[in-house]
């Protein structure tokens, strides 16, 4: 994933890793645009994955599977000839012709159908699903490309006003206003801030190769700069954000379709218990009557192993416990996981606006006053590059927490169940007057 990568998504984002590489450039990317946005990198992921496509393949195959699985078996013919008969003087080759079809119990085609709906409905929403996980894992890439662009600019700032202040400090020191340390210390300010800016290159680095991992492309292929983040000011109340999810999140509608597919599995193992139908029409003529040779008939199987089916029944009544278990586990796992990460999407709005309203301007006029101290003989040298250090802090922090926020919006997206609007809110669906 990206520089600080959350565990959930590691494992994950290593099997896209190795699917890109396999291949890689197959599928040319055109940005259309000169900067790149979370929607933007968000579509062109989805467009060239892998791994949605092999599971829309799926999805396909499975939908295809219904009419079959509601069809009749295909009919039987059959032929059967006396060979000692052919060539009989006043008689002609004696033959018999006959076709069946097997029909079966009633409510069983009924039963077969629903299952293979149900399976269809399991496999788009897998599809869906892994959608979700893809769009995080996306749009968290784009949070520390974000970043890492930010914080360069921030860096090359900070580089221009270390230089003006050890341009001021040679000349203070010239003059014998100053001591030499003051000339050093800004000089050791500024191997140090070259040294952040390495780092902060490696990094932006990483997430280039990132990003290009998840569109398939060489790590350095180039990549538009980033766009400016958006931040709303709020979000969803927790209770809307989880009834939305308990309707429409696709892990758990597909888990209601898996049950309803094996509750069909059930219908058709009881239905194992009673015969099949077998109609028959033929014509025979070894009959040496006329009215003899039509055949009309029909015949049943006998299901005498009664208790391979019945232990047939239990296994799919056991499997649909199974699914249950595994639809209330998921439901508690998901509304836990909706709630932690609500949380601290709402702790990154409240450090956004915290940073741009208080601690950033707070920081700027440190700054301010300490240089002009400096300037006036007032002050002493240590207290600007202390000044200048919080300026740095505070500002990378600030940038931070934007990223951060783009990181904890996309895993709260992934747990609603669908990407949050501007206002904060799962989409239309929902009642945005509901608090």
């Amino acid at each position: 994933m990206i520089a600080d990568p959350h565990p959930r998504y590691f494992l994950y984002f290593i099997l896209l890793l190795a699917s890109a590489v396999s291949a890689m450039e197959t599928d040319p990317i055109v940005f259309e645009e000169q900067t790149l946005t979370p929607g933007s990198l968000v579509a062109l992921v989805l467009r060239v994955n892998p791994g949605i496509a092999e599971l829309s393949a799926a999805a396909e195959a499975a939908a295809l599977n219904v009419k079959p699985a509601s069809s009749l078996d295909d009919p039987v013919f059959s032929y059967a000839f006396a060979p000692r008969t052919f060539g009989r003087e006043g008689q002609g080759l004696n033959q018999k012709f006959e076709l069946s079809q097997t029909i079966p119990w009633p409510g069983t085609l009924a039963a077969r159908e629903q299952s293979a709906l149900a399976s269809a409905v399991v496999a788009d929403e897998g599809v869906h699903t892994l959608r979700l996980q893809i769009a995080a894992v996306a749009r968290s890439a784009f949070a520390e490309w974000y970043f890492t662009h930010r914080a360069l600019e921030i860096h090359e700032s900070t580089h221009h006003l270390l230089a003006e202040l050890k341009s001021v400090a040679e000349t203070r020191y010239a003059a014998g206003r100053v001591l030499q340390q003051d000339v050093l210390q800004a000089e050791l300010e500024q191997l140090h801030l070259d040294r952040h800016g390495l780092m902060l290159t490696q990094q932006r680095d990483a997430a280039k190769a990132q990003i290009n991992a998840l569109l398939n492309r060489v790590p350095d292929a180039p990549v538009p700069l980033p766009g400016k983040v958006l931040i709303p000011k709020n979000v969803a109340p927790l209770a809307t954000l989880q009834d939305y999810a308990l309707q429409a999140h696709p892990e758990l509608r597909g888990l209601d379709a898996q049950i309803a597919s094996r509750e069909a599995q059930v219908t058709v193992a009881e239905k194992a218990l009673l015969p099949d139908l077998r109609f028959t029409a033929g014509y025979n003529s070894l009959w040496d009557e006329v009215d003899k040779r039509p055949i009309v008939g029909i015949s049943i199987n006998v299901p005498l192993n009664r208790s391979k089916r019945k232990a047939e029944i239990d296994k799919a009544k056991w499997e649909v416990r199974q699914t249950r278990s595994r639809l209330e586990n998921q439901r508690a796992q998901l509304l836990g996981e909706l709630a932690r990460a609500r949380a601290e999407v709402v702790e990154s709005l409240e450090s956004v606006l915290l940073y741009e309203n208080s601690l950033l301007p707070l920081a700027d006029e440190f700054l301010d006053a300490a240089l002009a101290d400096y300037r006036s003989g007032a002050g002493d040298f240590v207290a600007v590059i202390a000044a200048q250090r919080h300026k740095l802090t505070a500002a990378e922090d600030l940038e931070r927490n934007r990223a951060d926020y783009l990181r904890r919006s996309a895993e709260l997206d992934r747990w609603a169940g669908k990407t949050l609007d501007k206002t904060g809110y799962p989409g239309s669906e929902v009642n945005h007057e509901y608090q």
